[in-house]
Order: C-alpha cells, then sequence, then structure tokens
C-alpha cells in the first residue's frame, strides 16, 4: 500500500496540481491530437484504396471510410480552434472509438477478413498508449472500452473461433502496452514535477537577486548619506566653518539618521545569518512584556520630541517561545514606525494580549497618515518602496520586510489590521509558550 501511495501521482496528481500539469501537457496533447487524427486520414485514405481490390461489400466499407474521415476532418478542423484541455482529451479519444466502431461495422456487414479486428484493435491498444498524448487514466478507459467491446462483440455477435484463440494475445498485449503507459506517464509527471522545481528555484533566485540588489541600493544611499553628513560637519568644525549653535542644530537630525542606519545594519546582519547554511533559531521563553518594554524605553526621547501620548496595556502572565534577537528587532521596527508615521500630540497605542487561537499578540496602534491602498499588498515585502515620515524624513522601506522574515521564521504571523481611516493598527502573534 506504501509504494501505491507512492506512487499514486501517475495516476493523477492532487487538483489544483493536476490542473497545472494539464496547462502544462496541453501543447503537447493538441500536437497529439493533430497527430493521430492524420494517422486516422491517412490511414482511412489509404484503406479505402485498398479494399476496393478485395473481396468485400465495397458499398459498406465506402460508407464508413466515408463517415471516419468526415469526422477526422471535423476533428483536425477542431484542433486548430482554441480547445480545453478536456476538450481535447474528448476529440483523442474520439478518435480510437470511431476508428474500432468503423472496423466492428465493416468486419461484419462488409465481410472482412477476422484478422482485420484484432490487427486494428492491437494497432489500437500501441496508439492510444503512446502517440494519443491521453492520460494513462484515460488511455486505459478507451482501450479497455475498445476490449470489452471486442470481446462482447465476438460472443453475442459474430462467433467466431479466431477471435476466441485471439483472447489471451490480446489480454498479454493489453497488459503490456499498459505497463509502457505506466513507465511513459511517470516520465511525463516526473517532467512536470522537475519543470515547477526549476521555475521555484529560478522564482527564489530572482526574487534573491532582487532583494540583494535592492538592499544594497538602500545601503549605498542610507548609510552614506549619514556618513557624508558627520564628514561635513566634522570637517567645518575642525576648520572653523561652523560654531558650536549652528552644530547643535544638525546633531540632533544627524542623530536620528544614524539610530536609523543602526537598526537597519543590525537587521541586516542578523538577516544574513539566518540565510546561512546550518542556522538554528535559538528560542528561549520570554515574557512578552517585558520585551516590549525594553524596547519602548529606547523611545522615550522620540515620544517626548513629538508629544506623543503613549498607552500601554499589557498582560505580564504571557510568555513567548522565541528567538530573542530577531523579535526584538521585531518589535523596534514596529515601535519605531509607529512613532515616525504618527502624527505630532497623537496617541500611539501599544497592547500585549492573547489571541482567540491562543497565541500571544503584540498590537501596536497609531494615528497618522493613511498607507496608500496600492501599497498595502507589498508592506511586507522587499517590494516597498522608500517612505517619509511626518517630519519629512526618508525610511529605507526594508524594515517591515525584515520585521515580517524574523516573525514568519519564529512561527509567528504579523498583518495590517483593518482600522477607521487614519488609524494604522499593525498586529504580531507569536506561539505562546508554555510554563513549566
Amino acid at each position: 500500500m506504501n509504494i501505491l501511495s507512492k506512487f499514486s501521482y501517475i495516476w493523477k496528481f492532487d487538483h489544483p496540481q493536476e490542473e497545472e500539469y494539464n496547462l502544462f501537457v496541453k501543447p503537447s496533447n493538441l500536437a497529439s491530437l493533430r497527430l493521430v487524427t492524420f494517422i486516422t486520414i491517412f490511414g482511412m485514405s489509404l484503406f479505402l484504396i485498398v479494399d476496393f481490390f478485395k473481396e468485400v461489400d465495397y458499398s459498406v466499407v465506402l460508407a464508413s471510410r466515408i463517415c471516419v474521415l468526415s469526422l477526422a476532418f471535423i476533428l483536425m478542423w477542431l484542433s486548430y480552434r482554441k480547445l480545453s484541455s478536456t476538450g481535447i482529451v474528448l476529440c483523442v479519444s474520439l478518435v480510437p472509438i470511431m476508428n474500432f466502431g468503423a472496423s466492428v461495422v465493416t468486419s461484419y456487414y462488409a465481410g472482412m477478413p477476422p484478422f482485420y479486428i484484432t490487427n486494428l484493435l492491437f494497432l489500437i491498444f500501441v496508439l492510444v498508449v503512446t502517440a494519443s498524448g491521453l492520460h494513462f487514466r484515460f488511455a486505459l478507459m478507451v482501450n479497455l472500452f475498445c476490449l470489452i467491446t471486442f470481446i462482447l462483440y465476438s460472443q453475442f455477435v459474430n462467433r467466431n473461433p479466431f477471435y476466441f484463440s485471439q483472447y489471451p494475445h490480446l489480454v498479454s498485449i493489453f497488459v503490456y502496452i499498459h505497463i509502457v503507459g505506466i513507465v511513459l506517464e511517470n516520465r511525463r509527471r516526473t517532467n512536470f514535477l522537475q519543470f515547477n522545481e526549476l521555475k521555484a528555484q529560478k522564482k527564489l533566485v530572482e526574487e534573491l537577486n532582487q532583494q540583494k540588489n535592492r538592499i544594497i541600493s538602500i545601503l549605498s544611499h542610507d548609510v552614506a548619506a549619514p556618513m557624508n553628513s558627520l564628514s561635513t560637519l566634522l570637517h567645518m568644525q575642525t576648520h572653523n566653518h561652523i560654531d558650536q549653535a549652528e552644530l547643535n542644530t544638525y546633531l540632533p537630525k544627524l542623530s536620528d539618521q544614524f539610530e536609523n542606519v543602526a537598526l537597519l545594519l543590525y537587521s541586516l546582519v542578523r538577516w544574513s545569518r539566518s540565510q546561512m547554511d546550518g542556522f538554528k533559531l535559538d528560542k528561549v521563553k520570554l515574557n512578552a512584556a517585558d520585551l516590549v518594554e525594553r524596547k519602548l524605553k529606547l523611545f522615550q526621547i522620540p515620544l517626548l520630541d513629538k508629544g506623543l501620548e503613549l498607552k500601554l496595556t499589557v498582560d505580564r502572565s504571557l510568555y513567548i517561545a522565541v528567538d530573542e534577537e530577531m523579535i526584538l528587532i521585531a518589535i523596534q521596527n514596529l515601535l519605531s514606525n509607529a512613532i515616525k508615521f504618527a502624527f505630532p500630540g497623537s496617541v500611539v497605542q501599544v497592547k500585549v494580549f492573547s489571541s482567540q487561537n491562543q497565541d500571544v499578540t503584540i498590537s501596536i496602534t497609531n494615528q497618522g497618515q493613511p498607507i496608500p491602498e496600492h501599497l498595502v499588498a507589498k508592506l511586507f515585502t522587499y517590494e516597498m518602496p522608500v517612505a517619509t515620515d511626518t517630519r519629512g524624513e526618508r525610511g529605507t522601506g526594508l524594515g517591515l520586510a525584515l520585521t515580517a522574515f524574523f516573525v514568519q521564521l519564529n512561527g509567528g504571523f504579523i498583518s495590517l489590521v483593518p482600522a477607521e481611516p487614519g488609524t494604522t493598527i499593525f498586529c504580531m502573534e507569536l506561539p505562546i509558550a508554555v510554563l513549566n
């Protein structure tokens, strides 16, 4: 049973993947439809001439051949129209069925030799499995239908001893050709899986390359800019081109820039370590309220500077099992964003509570300029453009992407919660730690 379960994909993938597979093989199946239809047209046209010289009722042969040729030309015409995957399967299945149906009619009414119908049945078995492009399960059904039809015909309509003698040969070739069909189907589906894997790897490499380029671009500006500013100020002070009063006006702004750079560099270092082979999370049990309060201490001056009111509501009984450094970075990023983009004199609210699914939720709410609708989908990606806060200071656009990465790596989830206009709520859900 384990072996059957392991190779069950040969019969059929799960529904979404099977639809992808149908799209993947659709071009080749369409080519197969045209091929088997052309073989039918060519074969029937040839037999139409050959059968003229046989001792058979040619009027029956002519009528059956013309019917099959007419249907074949219709199928060929349809193959150049917009056919769905299901339509292609139906058309391909119809080709062997109409050929075999015509052979039964001509065998019985036109006096064809007995080997005619059995030879054609052998040919149908081979073509349906190898050239038709049908999935194995459909090929098996079509061939089984033809085999059963032949057995019923030979048992109840035309009881020819020759037909009875062909049963072992027909059954053996039926089994053999479908073993070959399993191998071919396995190869096709394995190629599909390998193609999907290569496509996923290509997408991952492209995303990583985009991330790298974005990080380099941001670092080249956001690290270089404050360094250049500092270098300029030091040069001016060294050469007495600036007095202490003027210097003091630039220092707070420069300090803010370096704090942003320090957080960014620290986040990137932690992110780069997480990308290394053999990396393991250093998970420990931590009090969620303590983590939040530790980071809030870093923002006392920015809160006072903007006249923001802080409302803190925490449940001190909640513990989380996380990598401490990563979650501290995540909390710091969210708090930093909330303060930067809050309107002066407004309220910043921080809550730590237990959610309905028994995780620990840290929510941070501010009142400021709403996030544009077209940017909501990019919030936690590396495609988020650089934004400016309420004082015109540029961000990096990387903070939320790194935060989301760290949270998800720790088994958590981060989201932007719908709220009334002018209010922004970020929620970070983290796995609860059970105390012994």
